[in-house]
């Protein structure tokens, strides 16, 4: 009688794994390091490839296979799942997710912003705060009358730019120019600090982070708006913090627009992390800008 044929479930559960559903992919914790993420490994589920998040490695499903079961090359796994009547009639084709190209702005555009921080100043944030962030006003262009900061990446590259109307005329508060999808700010200046607290609140916009950056919080990431992005979604499941606080706008008074984006939030992220990782945790005033450095501080004791 012919054997059947084994398919990637069935191998990957054989050898130890325990796979959640993800539709097109399973999420697993990997065997072949120490992990407490149920979640940072990726499967495909029709070709095997696969991504492991936090290492920032991928593969096809024979490299999974060797590292999962600490083989010495990948034509040892082959033989190994050819041992175990792996369906090979499934193409082994790496499905790596499209990425778009990131625009690098050049940097002489920064000594186009004037630096008068008289808009951020009377609205309680530091010349220290402002200095690290790297702002300026723009007197021409499409951020005129503006306060804009320059997003950098890793690289301390220029990916974008963010400003914020300082005349109070325009009904769009915070512009932006570049790929916000693609953007992971300020990890220029925090990246570090992160990696450390293993702590990261979700805050909307820069001015929530000049204010908590004042008040010597500093272990935030902003989304510039109320979406996780996929970008960012991955930079958490690399990092496997211990906690992740939604801390957006508290507009309970109002439209309710950031506590329901909060609980959609916090829905969606449930689907990579454990529950007790997940915390909706709103500033006590409409946003942190409204809280004083004192307020902002009480408020964290209470995280």
């Amino acid at each position: 009688m012919e054997k059947e044929l084994n398919n990637i479930y069935q191998i990957l559960t054989n050898i130890g794994y325990s796979l959640k559903d993800y539709g097109k992919e399973y999420r697993a914790k990997p065997i072949y390091r120490e992990s407490d993420n149920d979640t940072v490994l990726r499967i495909y589920k029709d070709t095997g490839f696969w991504v492991d998040f936090k290492e920032n490695i991928s593969g096809n499903f024979p490299s999974l296979i060797r590292k999962s079961l600490n083989l010495t090359s990948e034509e040892e796994a082959k033989t190994w799942l050819k041992d175990k009547n792996y369906d090979y009639s499934i193409e082994q084709i790496e499905k790596k997710p499209a990425i778009k190209n990131t625009k690098i702005f050049d940097k002489s555009l920064l000594a186009k912003l004037n630096k008068n921080n008289e808009y951020w100043i009377d609205r309680g944030i530091s010349q220290e705060t402002l200095s690290a962030f790297q702002g300026g006003v723009a007197e021409a262009g499409k951020m005129k009358n503006r306060y804009v900061f320059p997003i950098f990446d890793l690289k301390s590259e220029i990916v974008g730019f963010s400003g914020r109307d300082i005349t109070n005329k325009s009904k769009i508060k915070w512009k932006h120019i570049g790929e916000k999808s693609n953007w992971r700010y300020p990890l220029f200046i925090n990246s570090d600090i992160l990696e450390k607290e293993k702590e990261i609140f979700l805050i909307e916009s820069i001015g929530d982070g000049l204010k908590l950056w004042d008040a010597g919080v500093k272990n935030f990431l902003i989304t510039f708006g109320l979406e996780i992005s996929i970008t960012l979604l991955n930079y958490l499941l690399r990092m496997a913090p211990n906690k992740i606080y939604i801390a957006f706008n508290n507009d309970a008074e109002k439209n309710l627009a950031g506590n329901q984006a909060a609980v959609k939030a916090e829905r969606k992220l449930l689907r990579y992390f454990d529950k007790q990782q997940i915390k909706i945790r709103l500033p006590n005033a409409k946003d942190f800008g409204e809280m004083s450095v004192q307020q902002i501080q009480n408020w964290i004791t209470k995280c």
